[in-house]
Formats: structure tokens, C-alpha cells, sequence
């Protein structure tokens, strides 16, 4: 049965159960503009005589919302970018994701949604953002990833949330081949593997694959069970990649707290990756696989009189020098300790592979201080890929993060980072400022 065909079905058997008497005259007057516009400025002081890059963008959302129907409910908005005339003709001077690809400023109508609701369920068709720790909008910039797909919430008994999707496009960020284009999935998974002409493993100089050449243009489903009560939290994620990649991912949070408004926090996070299908046969002839896995460990004392929160934290990536790693498809980067994007050398398939990742984090609420609606967030980070896929490639960061609520609407945040390594292509200074207004 088709996905759409299926989704289709549980519509049918939500709706007997409204019997709204409203109009769509009326729900249409109930109609409310919503949206953000937001300025960013991003600065990247290059180490190993690189061009630094120094950007301005601008541009935002704007979208249109129905009132419900008999439980429908339409919505729809228009995202866009703009470099006001000022960006570099050089493109190498240009942050690599504030516009597309092309590093062109770009506009797109990125959300059109037909939405069912009844009680506590929701079902969503069409352009839409996502959040999941394996699918996310994430955004990082100014215009998120954006999905073309069908989405079921629902719940799925006491504090526990069912999450069921189809997805056959993506456009955004985190895309292999278009940002500013809904593309299928496959063509937009982006993978650690790149070729050169005559399709041998070249990391120096190939290209990255896109996996639609191999298996079509396919799309990926997506599942999501979280359980939330009080003091605990566990969820379980699948996303699976028709043809291409299948990811299952849990995680768990246990609160304790202490006397004094103090509190211990540990979590756990794990998942597994493995090539699928038309890409796994793919692979095999090449010698390569995509099976990996990651597992981290988090542990947090928070202490609110005092507006305190220190946190340890460690990630260890699985696979071998034959790993094929898909770090961050679609948009989702749930591990604890954040990882830049690396690059593999010479006949590596990854550098990512045996990875481990640690961060020490000080963060600190300055609402108890008299300034409401502001923090710090200050961290560490160290960074050790596999020497042997990645020579001299550890990485050192240093991190700040301010951010404030300065009117109920308006939030700024300023973010510096200090990466340091003998590899220059990690090695630079990063500063990006931003200012939102949501409406």
C-alpha cells in the first residue's frame, strides 16, 4: 500500500468522530499572520591562509494560518534570504550556509499544509518543518530545512507520544545538492563518501556521492515513540531510508533532585546505522560498508538559586576504515558533543569512524542576577578522530554563547568559537551574531 494511501485511511477513520458546526467563512476570518524576521551577521577568521569569510544576511518567514473547519485547517509560508547588496563577488568570502548553494541569496515557498486535527491528534500534509533527534529543520542560519511529507502525532498512552511520517522531499542546510529546492531524500542524503570520475574512493579530490545516481530518487519514513513523566524521559527513533539508510536511535533522562533547589542529571544516548537495499549492494561492490553506531554519556549539576548548570560530556563513534558515515542526514545531530563537519583524505571513505568526542559546558542563567531572559554558556570541547583516518586531525574548541530575551518578541544571540588543530582546515575563529523578532 502507498504511504500516502495508508496516512489516507487513518484520516478516514479520525473523522467521524468531529461534528464542528463552524464555516469555512468563519475559519478563514480566524485566519492569523505568524512568522520571524531575522538579521545575522557571521564572521570566520581562517587559519592556514584561507580566505576569511565575513556575511551579512537577512530575511525571515512569513505565513498565513486558517482557523479549524470540522477539524481542517490550512497554512502556509514564505521563507526568504537576502544579502542586501553586500555579499563578497568572491564566493570563497561567503559563509558556505547562509544562502544556497550557489552561495546566492534565495526565496521559496517552504511550508503548505492541509492540517486534521481532533483531541490530542494531529495530522499534517504538505510542506512542513520537522523536529526530531534523526529528522530536524534545524535551523542554524536563517531559512531551516524544510520536509515534503505527511505527519501523524497522536498519543499513545499515558505521557507517551506516537510520531509516524512519510517523507519524500527536502530542501535546506543540511541538503547534498540544493538548499533552495525540495529535493527527494535520497538525492538530499548527504554521506561521508566521495569518488572520482572512474568511481573509486578519492577524498582529496572526488565529489561526494549522490545517492540518487545509485538507487533513484527515493523517499524515508520515519517513526518516534517519547515517553515523558516528572523527573524521567525516554524515546525511541527510527528513520528509514527507502534504498539508502536505516537509523534506529534511543535516549533516556533521569533528574534527581537535591536539597537546596540543586539537581543531578544523567542521560544516555545511543544508535546504530546500516546501509540498506540498493545502497548496502552498492557499497559491498566497492568493499565499503555504512554500519556504525554511537553511544554517549551525559552527566549535569544544575543548581537554580544560583542559576548554575555544569555538564560532562562524551561520544564515541563506532564503524572502520571502510566506514561510510552519514553524520547529520536530514538535519538531525543528536549527539551530545557537537562534531564539525570533517573531511575525508586520500582512499579514506571517513574520518568520522572510532571518533571519540568529549565537552565540558558551564552555563549560567543571569535571570537570579537581575537580568532576566539572559545567559551564558561557556565550553570546552576536544575532539579525537582515529589517527589513522585522520593524521593529526584532533581538534581543540572553545566556545561562548550569550543569549537573551529582550522583549517578549525580540531575542538576540552571539556565539564565538576558538577551533584549534594541526589540520588548518579546523583551525580558525568563528563569531556569528543574530537578531529575531517573531510575529
Amino acid at each position: 500500500m502507498a504511504p500516502w494511501a495508508l496516512l489516507g485511511l487513518v484520516l478516514a477513520g479520525l473523522a467521524p468522530g468531529l461534528r464542528a458546526a463552524e464555516s469555512w467563512g468563519d475559519a478563514l476570518g480566524e485566519s492569523r499572520v505568524f512568522g520571524y524576521a531575522k538579521a545575522m551577521y557571521v564572521a570566520d577568521d581562517k587559519k592556514g591562509g584561507r580566505p576569511n569569510q565575513s556575511t551579512l544576511g537577512v530575511g525571515g518567514k512569513l505565513g498565513l494560518a486558517t482557523g479549524e473547519f470540522q477539524g481542517f485547517s490550512l497554512l502556509g509560508a514564505w521563507y526568504a534570504t537576502s544579502d542586501l547588496g553586500l555579499r563578497s563577488h568572491d564566493p570563497r568570502r561567503t559563509d558556505a550556509y547562509m544562502f544556497d548553494l550557489d552561495k546566492r541569496p534565495y526565496q521559496l515557498w517552504g511550508e503548505a499544509q492541509l492540517i486534521y486535527r481532533q483531541g490530542e491528534a494531529r495530522l499534517t500534509l504538505g510542506r512542513q518543518e520537522i523536529l526530531s533527534p534523526l529528522v530536524n529543520s534545524y535551523d542554524y542560519r536563517i531559512i531551516p530545512n524544510l520536509f515534503e511529507a505527511a505527519t501523524l502525532s497522536l498519543p499513545a498512552g499515558a505521557d507517551t507520544r506516537l510520531t509516524l511520517a512519510y517523507l519524500t522531499r527536502m530542501s535546506g542546510l543540511d541538503g547534498l545538492v540544493s538548499f533552495s529546492e525540495f529535493r527527494s531524500m535520497s538525492q538530499q542524503a548527504y554521506t561521508s563518501l566521495m569518488l572520482d570520475g572512474a568511481g573509486r574512493v578519492d577524498g582529496s579530490h572526488g565529489e561526494t556521492l549522490d545517492l540518487s545516481r545509485v538507487v533513484g530518487h527515493r523517499g524515508a519514513w520515519l517513526a518516534g515513540l517519547v515517553h515523558e513523566r516528572g523527573d524521567y524521559r525516554l524515546q525511541l527513533w527510527n528513520s528509514f531510508g527507502r534504498d539508502t539508510l536505516n537509523t534506529l536511535y534511543g535516549d533516556g533522562r533521569l533528574r534527581h533532585g537535591l536539597e537546596g533547589g540543586a539537581a543531578l542529571v544523567l542521560e544516555a544516548q545511543a544508535y546504530q546505522v546500516r546501509a540498506v537495499g540498493g545502497f548496502r549492494d552498492y557499497l559491498a561492490r566497492l568493499g565499503l560498508n555504512a554500519d556504525y553506531g554511537l553511544w554517549g554519556l551525559k552527566g549535569s549539576y544544575e543548581h537554580q538559586p544560583w542559576g548554575l548548570r555544569l555538564s560532562l560530556a562524551h561520544n564515541r563513534f563506532g564503524g572502520d576504515g571502510r566506514t561510510v558515515t552519514a553524520y547529520g542526514n536530514w538535519g538531525g545531530y543528536p549527539e551530545f558533543v557537537s562534531m564539525p563537519y570533517l573531511y575525508a583524505e586520500q582512499d579514506k571513505a571517513t574520518p568520522i569512524a572510532r571518533s571519540r568526542l568529549s565537552r565540558l559546558t558551564l552555563g549560567l542563567d543571569l535571570g537570579p542576577y537581575g537580568l532576566q531572559g539572559h545567559s551564558l554558556l561557556w565550553s570546552f570541547t576536544r575532539i579525537d578522530p582515529d589517527a589513522a583516518l585522520l593524521p593529526g586531525g584532533a581538534i581543540r574548541v572553545h566556545g561562548l554563547l550569550w543569549r537573551a530575551r529582550l522583549t517578549p518578541e525580540l531575542s538576540a544571540r552571539l556565539q564565538l568559537e576558538a577551533r584549534n588543530s594541526g589540520k588548518s582546515r579546523y583551525d580558525n575563529e568563528f563569531a556569528a551574531l543574530s537578531l529575531r523578532y517573531d510575529f
